[in-house]
């Protein structure tokens, strides 16, 4: 345990990550790298030749700052031509590595790791180039992949960017991706790709373009240079109008057209989105990826308190789910170490039962028996309307501080808010009974308190302010619109497990202070989402 996280704030430094083209622009910061400390203001000078001088000393001064300023940003800002500037712009996916984040970026991740020496002491170094290629290289058990060496055949040219795309029409055996690899020299960067790729008996095509070495499979490298010749992915809108609503971009991101991809993944095989099929044969898309459409634009990023997944959902299939509110979360008590909460359920489930009502009708067809029917007999309710009243306008469930080694005395315990509250807790009932009655619930107005423990009841009844506490405003910022949400207080619950770990690894768990997420409906088809782990 350590002492309280001091409240956030702002980043030191302005977002100078790449804008796409015909992106708009990102709001001015306040803020900015300092230089250095303000000085005391100098006397004034005296007329005359005094004056001449300090105007003269003025201007040089000015000229020699502002160009250790411009010099100092661009070794901070992460300039340069992005991955999507030369990856073709029908892909439906994509992904970007960026080791020369924004100025912001870079200084947030130097704060952040501080908190955690040991994952610091991995990730960082004279060139972390070298560790992405140690990693990629240390299975490989190919001696024609051996006779590479890094200081000679690939430090000369590897850049500090890479991106892949994938794109329609490939097959099983030959998906149609491309991977970009920003490179210092393209002629030799071409020359040691090739005889890397030529280690693999199918080999690859490989173009250079714009500072980036192209490598793709073989046979597939001049349709996905002729695609590119019509227009790359940072020159596709949507592309662009996602990632702009997505902002920073941190040192990973990703993007994908769902309405596009899934059938295709299912034409790849991928067998969570459908029975894999014979390579190059195309199928009607299946009843779970009919339903797919919108785009998700995600990135890793970081703040010096945390590390966050971020995320936005554009164009989907909207969802009629209420405005998100979080009153039963943060009222609950001080002492939560894990807490889940879904706001809205009630009205979600109307627009989304006719998906999930379908996937259920499907796995009834693999089963062989009605698996709607078989749920409503064995728990004697009705779908969705039984649903519907169960997970009500808020539900919330609530793992308190606890010695988690004794498992007999085990405590959790839940609130629903529902239109139906004593539908609710007759419901709750029925569900405790086929538990073996582990249960003791009570309706109070509109809300079900339920628990394991009956002073657990009392004490979810009385509330606290779980809200206002340090760790969950770190973990989770503001959430009192978000539609679903998820708290672990690491710190609370670490004795569970810190005593099967030993050395790095149980430092580096030591020096994680909580987990969190969220989710938030903010309109007709589009939501954001955030996954945080935050440091001690």
């Amino acid at each position: 345990m350590t002492d309280p996280t001091p409240e956030h704030t702002p980043d030191p430094a302005p977002h100078a990550g790449y804008t796409y083209p015909g992106a708009p622009p990102a709001p001015a910061s306040t803020t900015g790298v300092g230089l250095s400390d303000p000085q005391d203001h100098p006397p004034a000078a005296r007329p005359g030749r005094g004056r001449t001088g300090l105007v003269i000393g003025g201007v040089a001064a000015a000229l020699l700052l502002g160009g250790g300023a411009v010099f100092a940003v661009q070794q901070l800002s992460g300039a340069g031509a992005q991955p999507a500037d030369v990856l073709p712009g029908d892909a439906y996916g994509y992904v970007r590595l960026d080791i020369d984040p924004s100025a912001g970026q870079k200084i947030a991740a130097v704060r952040f790791l501080g908190k955690l020496p040991q994952v610091r002491d991995t990730l960082t170094g004279d060139d972390p180039r070298r560790k992405l290629w140690d990693l990629v290289t240390q299975d490989a058990a190919d001696s024609c992949v051996s006779t590479l060496r890094y200081d000679t055949d690939i430090a000369p040219w590897l850049g500090e960017r890479a991106g892949v795309a994938i794109r329609p029409g490939g097959t099983t055996d030959k998906p149609n991706v491309a991977l970009a690899v920003q490179v210092s020299d393209e002629a030799r960067a071409k020359e040691a790709l090739g005889k890397l790729f030529a280690c693999d008996k199918d080999g690859a095509d490989i173009e250079t373009k714009d500072g980036y070495a192209l490598v793709m499979p073989p046979g597939t490298g001049a349709s996905t240079m002729a695609a590119i010749a019509k227009g790359t992915l940072a020159a596709n809108s949507t592309f662009t109008g996602d990632m702009t609503a997505l902002g920073e971009q941190g040192v990973v991101s990703a993007w994908f057209d769902m309405t596009t991809g899934a059938t295709q993944l299912q034409d790849l095989g991928a067998g969570a989105l459908g029975t894999p099929g014979t390579a190059g044969t195309a199928r009607p898309p299946s009843a779970t990826t009919a339903g797919m459409q919108g785009r998700v634009a995600a990135a890793l990023r970081f703040d010096p308190s945390f590390v966050e997944l971020a995320g936005v959902v554009r164009g989907a299939k909207a969802v009629n789910a209420a405005p998100g509110d979080t009153s039963e979360l943060v009222d609950l008590p001080d002492d939560t170490a894990a807490a889940l909460h879904v706001s809205g359920a009630d009205q979600a489930i109307d627009s989304a039962w006719p998906t999930l009502s379908t996937q259920l009708e499907n796995l009834s067809g693999m089963t062989g028996g009605d698996v709607i029917g078989e749920i409503e007999k064995q728990l004697d309710v009705t779908l969705p309307d039984d649903l519907k009243v169960l997970l009500g306008r808020s539900f919330t469930l609530s793992l308190p501080q606890q010695d988690l080694r004794v498992a007999d005395s085990f405590v959790v315990g839940g609130k629903i808010v529902s239109s139906d509250s004593a539908r609710a807790g007759a419901l709750v009932d029925r569900l405790d009974q086929t538990m073996g009655g582990i249960l003791t619930h009570t309706v109070d107005g509109g809300t079900v308190y339920l628990a394991t423990d009956p002073a657990y009841v009392a004490s979810l009844k009385k509330g606290g302010a779980l809200g206002d506490t340090d760790t969950f405003k770190a973990t989770l910022g503001d959430v009192s619109r978000a539609n679903g949400v998820l708290f672990v207080d690491l710190d609370r619950i670490e004795s569970a497990y810190l005593g099967d770990l030993q050395g790095d690894t149980r430092a580096v768990v030591e020096s994680l202070r909580a987990v969190g997420g969220s989710t938030t409906v903010t309109g007709p088809g589009e939501a954001s989402f955030s996954l945080r782990v935050v440091g001690n």
